[in-house]
């Protein structure tokens, strides 16, 4: 909680002493984060079934598959991920007027390139040539999957300590605004 009143003072006062300039494309944080957590593992769940298909014996399938997703969430730094999100947070600024979040179907669009869609095409050249690396790669996009929907709650939680929706500018160095719960 005391962090949650930090990063809103922060908000606050920055409102107050620095003008806030037209924000670039804005995606709301938790939607696209939901949004592709449920695209990856879709796709996951449509490689590993085509993976049966192609003839691997199922203990082998789940077993490939336990692999992939397994490498990725043990290799994937959860810690610095929330760290560095909760450093952004105390750099959040108020929604400039007029902002609005792209339209869902968009952000997820650009959100899939190019993790997504890259892994993705590499996992249907595997279910020719190898339906045991098809697993494999199926169970590394479920990890992703499932990091994104790691993320969609710590967002969640963010959001509920700050009262107010999270919107973020697309690129590696956007910026953060909180928009109040009815705006996003």
């Amino acid at each position: 909680m005391a962090a949650a009143a930090a990063a809103a003072a922060v908000v606050e006062a920055r409102a107050e002493t620095e003008p806030v300039g037209p924000a670039r494309a804005l995606v709301d944080a938790r939607v696209q984060a939901l949004l592709i957590a449920a695209v990856r593992l879709a796709i996951a769940v449509a490689a590993l079934a085509l993976a049966r298909v192609r003839g691997l014996e199922p203990g082998s399938t789940a077993g490939l598959f336990a692999l992939g997703c397994g490498l990725l969430l043990i290799t994937l730094p959860a810690s610095v991920t929330r760290r560095r999100g909760r450093r952004r947070l105390a750099e959040a600024q108020p929604l400039p007027p007029g902002a609005a979040p792209l339209p869902r179907r968009r952000a997820l669009a650009l959100a899939m390139y190019p993790s997504t869609i890259g892994l993705s095409a590499v996992t249907a050249v595997a279910l020719v040539l190898s339906p045991a690396l098809a697993a494999v790669l199926a169970g590394i996009l479920a990890g992703i999957g499932f990091a994104a929907l790691y993320s969609a709650g710590q967002l969640a939680l963010w959001e509920r300590e700050l009262g107010g929706r999270l919107l973020v500018e697309r690129g590696h160095d956007g910026r953060v605004f909180l928009a109040p719960r009815a705006h996003a």
